[in-house]
């Protein structure tokens, strides 16, 4: 089970909060996801003056999360409502299966299915000096992906795959080919 504060389980809590309906931006959905307190966004850092340990929600990282929904289809709009497979997906039991294939199709219009991935994850492991599949050597095999997406997203949707188990994934983040 992916940890709670991976994008995985924070797709999970947006699309849980965004149900209900009753935002009508992304502002206000985002103060009503502070509000709820998940611990999914919650960073902490030490207090400069009193040298203690603190915490705050993380707007930055609710945002981003928003964008990922929007990027998968899951949310639509300025008025922030679920989409039919947003629906689909707030089902904790179709979850992972339509976060996977989102993930899938999302990479596909960038110019990256996934047989290209697995293709570059068994040369690596084939090579002479094999190294660990792991997103950054991934990214090092595909032909200037650097066009059509950055790193960070791939690294992203790499990780929706293997949490959704659509690509095979080590807790260390290295990546193995489907059987």
């Amino acid at each position: 089970m992916p940890g709670e504060r991976t994008l995985y389980r924070k797709i999970q809590v947006v699309l849980d909060y965004t149900k209900d309906g009753r935002h009508n931006d992304k502002d206000t959905l985002m103060k009503y996801i502070i509000g709820r307190q998940p611990t999914n966004f919650i960073y902490y850092y030490r207090d400069k003056t009193t040298k203690d340990i603190v915490h705050d929600y993380s707007e930055r990282s609710i945002e981003h999360t928003i964008e990922i929904c929007r990027e998968l289809k899951l949310i639509s709009g300025d008025e922030l409502v679920l989409t039919r497979v947003g629906v689909s997906a707030s089902d904790p039991s179709r979850f992972s299966a339509i976060i996977g294939k989102r993930a899938s199709e999302l990479l596909e219009s960038k110019g990256i299915p996934v047989s290209t991935i697995s293709r570059a994850i068994k040369s690596i492991l084939l090579s002479n000096s094999p190294a660990p599949p792991t997103a950054e050597a991934i990214w090092n095999q595909l032909d200037r992906p650097e066009k059509v997406t950055t790193f960070q997203t791939f690294a992203q949707l790499l990780n929706l795959l293997g949490e959704s188990r659509h690509l095979l994934m080590t807790q260390k983040r290295i990546y193995l080919p489907m059987p």
